[in-house]
């Protein structure tokens, strides 16, 4: 009887974790479908701009920079040198500093190897997922986050391998709508989180924000200073809103 209890309690952790690692690998799945397109007009590019298949496919699995990797691939078909297209790739992802900041608190009970792993691969899909699971009031579960990761990691490296193949046999990639995939996987991830008016003014007036400040040429901080003004703006509002309703509440 002790052995079958045993048996019992030794089986849990490793169901629990198998269990998550199912849930984090469907959630991550509808982002491995949008990354694959991505992926494969990214592979694509690069062939096409004098990058070999086994670099660009590398840069995919290694840096994993999303648009970054297609103004790169663009800078170096333009001859610009290393250090520019680093620094370039490097300014344009600056909003993973916000990203993870924001979602810091829900990865806290893990050590900081493990959020490393977790911190790199976090794009703006992976970050809009993990936000409206952590938005939830669910517990970060380590298998599941891993799982939902390397899923969404998985299309975007996959896509590029095929499209790195295929490249040599295509013409621009443009010719197929491939590159409005990002933008359209990104809002259909924005939409679902639009549930009140607020997360809704922020979202436009963030869109709003960013295209007046790339018409005066800001470069690739629009987006970033965009960020950081509506999201400011955002919390200081959603503190007003709640002292307000405490305040409400203390009357009553």
């Amino acid at each position: 009887m002790s052995d079958t209890i045993e048996s019992t309690v030794m089986a849990e952790p490793e169901a629990s974790s198998s269990s998550a690692i199912l849930t984090g690998m469907k959630r991550g799945f509808p982002i491995f479908l949008g990354y694959v397109p991505l992926g494969f007009a990214y592979g694509v590019l690069a062939v096409q701009n004098n990058i070999p298949a086994v670099y660009a496919v590398l840069f995919s699995l290694l840096v994993y920079a999303g648009a970054g990797q297609f103004i790169a691939v663009g800078l170096w078909g333009m001859g610009a040198s290393v250090f520019s297209i680093v620094f370039t790739t490097f300014v344009i992802n600056l909003r993973h500093v916000l990203m993870s900041a924001a979602v810091a608190p829900w990865f806290a009970p893990f050590t900081r190897f493990q959020q490393f792993i977790i911190g790199w691969g976090l794009t703006d899909e992976v970050f809009a997922m993990h936000s409206m699971a952590m938005a939830t009031g669910e517990k970060a579960r380590l298998p599941l986050v891993y799982a939902a990761n390397f899923t969404s990691h998985s299309g975007w490296v996959l896509g590029t391998f095929i499209g790195a193949v295929a490249g040599d046999f295509l013409p621009d990639p443009k010719l197929f709508g491939l590159d409005y995939a990002l933008p359209a996987m990104f809002l259909a991830l924005l939409v679902p989180q639009c549930k009140e008016r607020l997360y809704t003014l922020a979202a436009v007036l963030s869109a709003l924000l960013s295209v007046i400040l790339a018409m005066y040429d800001t470069g690739r901080w629009n987006v970033i200073i965009a960020s950081v003004i509506t999201s400011t703006i955002g919390a200081l509002l959603v503190t007003h809103r709640d002292r307000n309703i405490d305040a409400l509440r203390r009357k009553a």
